[in-house]
C-alpha cells in the first residue's frame, strides 16, 4: 500500500506502523488516510492557535478552535471505525497503563 506524500511526516510514519500491524484493504487504507488528513489537520490549526496566543479574534472565539475540534472528532471516529482505539487489557482484565 503507497503512503499518501501529502501527509506529514509523523503521519507517515504512523500509517507505516499500521500498515505493518494490521492487513488493510483499499478501503481501510482509504478511512487510515482520511484519518490522518484529520489529524494533520487538527494539529495545524492547534498550532495556528498557538502563534495567536489568544483563543479571541476580534472578541470572538477563534474559528481556528471548531477546525481543531471537527478534525480531531473526525480523526477519532474513523480510528474507532478501524478498531484501532482499542487499549489492550492487562493479565488481570484492566487496561494495560500506556506512558
Amino acid at each position: 500500500m503507497t503512503i499518501p506524500k501529502h501527509l506529514s511526516a509523523d503521519s507517515r510514519r504512523i500509517y507505516r506502523k499500521i500498515a505493518a500491524d494490521y492487513e488493510l484493504t483499499e478501503d481501510s487504507g482509504l478511512i487510515l488516510q482520511a484519518a490522518l488528513e484529520s489529524w494533520d489537520r487538527c494539529q495545524q490549526a492547534r498550532s495556528e492557535i498557538a502563534k495567536g496566543e489568544s483563543l479571541l479574534v476580534d472578541g470572538k472565539r477563534n474559528p481556528l478552535i471548531d477546525i481543531e475540534r471537527q478534525a480531531y472528532s473526525l480523526f477519532l471516529r474513523a480510528f474507532r471505525q478501524l478498531g484501532l482505539d482499542i487499549t489492550p487489557l492487562g493479565p488481570h482484565g484492566a487496561p494495560v497503563k500506556r506512558f
